[in-house]
Order: structure tokens, then C-alpha cells, then sequence
């Protein structure tokens, strides 16, 4: 069987980087039986970040239809944070360090420098960053920033393994560096957050309370996970896209303006230098500039558009819109009635109509082949990646996601608050499919049992070298 070469790229990323992920002597006992227990564990690692993160957002789905009437009132608000973080915290960034800790590593051709640190970390991510959704729900400030505190302590870890691998590849290649300016921005968000949360209790921070909470969250969607989106992009779209085309130059330089753009605007939202709208098209040139080099591989492209294309292309679709509104929030109050309409609007076409499309989709093709990439570890019964793609589902979530999206985005902007919950039940019912499918996939990387139709002696394998 010939495999399509975007169905390879997930198990490739586990068969190329093998000898890469050996720990160091000074980290691992040595040994042949050290050596593959930890082999397994750094090979599960993304699994559990991915397993968190669908369960969270299977959380956040849920809850929506019970608190998008206060989004309709006013978005900031102790429930609407908590769900927000869930999104943010819980699914997105969840699912990005997932993808980064088996990228980054086999990519650059260099191992996890700490990979016991790096187990540390999930747990201390996992266990902070539900503790801070929690205690927001509750509106507890004391708890909410010593659980930002220890975000903070687990992203000085996550950057302690990324930065030494992507580092040496600064300026070289578009993805290397895009996810090298991400990792700092999040460290940036997740400061600020902590400082928002403790200000709740002291009360030291100047300026606005809503353009400061406006500076935080700007770091966190553009410069943290739309920076590494991109990045992520120009490495992933090439291969799924079987493109002919190389990846210009051009790339590189988005990723500079964009991350410049982000730093400025966030700067002028804290009051600390002019210039928000500059900053604004700065950041809106940028994110066309990426529009148009994946329009260009797409054009190019040698593959059909399947499922995970769809999603891309309705995420970006969803990418535009929010732009729009962004753009207009320099205008317009955000704390009036108008503003907090726009505002709201503007957060779910960015968290779930392109940041939500893009990881959906890019799970369709990577998940499985990572589970099937443990299993080989473990020694366990080789499993095709059909037998673990629930492909049935994918039209459901596609339509219902996005269906959903732009219905809620429909009643916000409208303050109609029957048509903006039927949206939040159109994207429950997709959500909860999709974490259904996924929770099945990620489960075989855990457990040496096989789905029935791997009993089939006529079936081709297709993590076969």
C-alpha cells in the first residue's frame, strides 16, 4: 500500500527522531530497560496533553449554553472567565504544548534536554490551570493568581526543552523561529495574567481594567497561539498539502511583523507607548500576508480537499471576520453596550471558528499516528491509522462547529440571546462527537487491546516501514 505522504508525516515524526529521543546519561539511569521505559513515557507525553486538552473542551462546550447569557450581558465576568480559560488554558494551549513536544524534538533533530522535567510540567500545567478555572468561577482571587503563579513556574519549564531545540535554528527556518517568539509571548501572557489576577487582591496595577485584561489576552491569542499557528503552518502545510512549491522567504518576515505588531499593541493597550491603531495594521497585514502564502499552497496543492483542509479553510474563513471586528474595537468602547457585543463576538470567531478549526483539523491527521507511534514502543499489536480515525464523525463536527460558530456569533452581535444559545447547542452537539472520537483514538495509545476490525488478517498496516 502507498501511503499519502500527509498520513506519514505523524508516524515519520516518531520513526525519524528515534535515536534522538535516547535521554541523557545524566538525566536516565542507563541502561536498555531505562532507556525504553523512558523512550515510552516521552512518546505518551503529547498523549496526555491531548487527552486533557479534548476533555476540557468537551467541559467548555457544555458550559457554554449555561453562561452565554452573561457573555450577552458583559464579558468580563467571573463565569465567563472561567469558561474562557477553559478554551484557552484547558483545549488550546493544552493541545499546542502536546503537538510542540513531539514536533520541536523530531524537526530539530534534538532531544527533550530535561525530559523529566517535562513530565513535571504537565502535571503542574494541568493541575494549575484547572485550579485557576476553578477558582474563577468562584471569583476566589487569592487562589485564581497562586494558580497563575505556578502556570508561570510550568512555562519556564515547557521553555526550558523548547528553546534549546529551536534556538539554534533561529532565523533559519519560518517554523523554528515563529515557535521561538511564541514560547516568549506565552511566558509574557502568563506573567501578566498573574499580575492581573493579583491586582484583583491589591489593587497596584494602572490604567484601565479592561484595556490591561485586553493586553493579556492580545499575548495569548495572537502572540502565543496565532504565532504559533502560523508557525506550525509552514511546517505542516507543505506536507499535507503535498505542495509543489517551497516555502518563500517571505514567511519569515511575517512572523517578525506579526510578533512585532502583537508586542506593540500590547504595549500601547498597558498605556506604555501610543500607537494602538498602527500596531493594529501592522498585525492585520501580517495575518493577510500568512492568508496569502497558505492560499498559495493550497492553489498549488496535490492532494484533494479532505476534512482537516475543510477545517483550515472555514478558520480562516472565521480568521477574516475576527480581524474585522478586532480592527473596529479601536474605536469603538468596549465597556459599552456596542463594545461588549463586538468584543464577544470578536473572542469566538478567534477561539473557535480559526483556532478551534485549525487544531480539529490538524488532530484528524496527527493524533492517530502518534497513538500508533507508542504502540510501536510498547511493543503492542500494530494498528493502521484507519482503524483509529473515526472517519464517519468528521462531517458532523465540521458542520455543527461551524454551523454553531457563526449562529452564536449571529446572536451576540444581534444581543438575541435564543439564537446566540441554539449556536452554543449546535457546537455542543459537534464538541462532544468530536471529544467522543478522540478520547477513542488517544485511548490505544494506553491500552494494548486492538478495535475489532484489527483482527482482520487481510488488513494492511499502515505504520509499516
Amino acid at each position: 500500500m502507498i501511503l499519502h505522504r500527509s498520513e506519514r508525516l505523524s508516524i515519520d515524526l516518531h520513526q525519524d527522531n528515534r535515536a534522538h529521543l535516547t535521554p541523557t546519561p545524566d538525566i536516565e539511569p542507563a541502561g536498555k530497560s531505562a532507556s525504553s521505559r523512558d523512550l515510552v513515557r516521552i512518546a505518551r507525553l503529547p498523549i496526555h496533553f491531548f487527552i486533557s486538552a479534548v476533555v476540557l473542551f468537551g467541559l467548555g462546550v457544555a458550559a457554554a449554553p449555561w453562561v452565554v447569557g452573561d457573555l450577552i450581558d458583559f464579558f468580563y465576568q467571573p463565569r465567563i472567565l472561567a469558561v474562557t480559560h477553559t478554551f484557552t488554558l484547558g483545549w488550546i494551549s493544552s493541545a499546542i504544548m502536546g503537538v510542540m513536544y513531539r514536533l520541536v524534538p523530531a524537526m530539530t533533530k534534538r532531544p527533550l534536554r530535561y525530559p523529566r522535567l517535562a513530565r513535571w510540567q504537565f502535571g503542574l500545567y494541568l493541575f494549575s490551570a484547572t485550579g485557576l478555572m476553578t477558582h474563577m468561577l468562584i471569583g476566589a482571587w487569592p487562589p485564581t493568581w497562586m494558580a497563575a503563579a505556578v502556570i508561570v513556574l510550568s512555562v519556564i519549564f515547557f521553555a526550558m526543552n523548547m528553546l534549546p531545540c529551536l534556538g539554534p535554528a533561529w532565523h533559519k527556518s519560518p517554523a523554528e523561529t515563529g515557535m521561538c517568539m511564541s514560547i516568549l509571548f506565552l511566558l509574557l501572557a502568563a506573567s501578566l495574567g498573574t499580575a492581573l489576577a493579583l491586582d484583583k487582591s491589591l489593587g497596584f496595577l494602572p490604567g484601565n481594567i479592561i484595556s490591561n485584561l485586553a493586553s493579556h489576552a492580545h499575548l495569548a491569542a495572537l502572540g502565543w497561539v496565532s504565532l504559533t499557528i502560523c508557525a506550525v503552518s509552514y511546517r505542516m502545510a507543505p506536507a499535507f498539502l503535498l505542495s509543489e512549491l517551497t516555502m518563500p522567504r517571505v514567511a519569515i518576515w511575517q512572523l517578525y511583523s506579526f510578533a512585532a505588531g502583537v508586542l506593540g499593541l500590547a504595549l500601547s493597550l498597558l498605556g506604555w507607548i501610543p500607537g494602538a491603531p498602527v500596531w493594529s495594521a501592522v498585525i492585520l497585514s501580517a495575518l493577510l500576508a500568512y492568508v496569502g502564502v497558505l492560499q498559495t499552497l493550497v492553489r498549488n496543492r496535490r492532494t484533494p480537499i479532505d476534512w482537516p483542509m475543510r477545517h483550515a479553510l472555514a478558520g480562516m474563513v472565521c480568521l477574516l471576520l475576527s480581524i474585522g471586528l478586532g480592527f473596529s474595537l479601536l474605536w469603538i468602547e468596549p465597556d459599552s453596550a456596542i463594545g461588549n457585543r463586538v468584543a464577544g463576538t470578536y473572542g469566538v470567531l478567534g477561539l473557535l471558528g480559526w483556532v478551534t478549526n485549525f487544531i480539529i483539523g490538524m488532530s484528524f491527521k496527527l493524533f492517530p499516528g502518534f497513538v500508533v507511534g507508542v504502540r510501536e514502543r510498547r511493543g503492542w499489536p500494530k494498528l493502521a491509522i484507519a482503524e483509529l480515525a473515526l472517519l464517519r464523525c468528521r462531517p458532523v463536527v465540521f458542520f455543527s462547529l461551524n454551523a454553531g460558530v457563526l449562529t452564536l456569533a449571529g446572536g451576540l452581535i444581534s444581543a438575541q440571546l435564543a439564537i446566540a444559545r441554539f449556536g452554543t447547542l449546535v457546537i455542543a452537539i459537534g464538541g462532544l462527537i468530536y471529544v467522543a472520537a478522540m478520547v477513542r483514538t488517544l485511548s490505544y495509545a494506553y491500552h494494548s487491546s486492538a478495535p475489532p476490525a484489527a483482527s482482520d488478517p487481510f488488513r494492511i498496516l499502515s505504520s509499516d516501514s
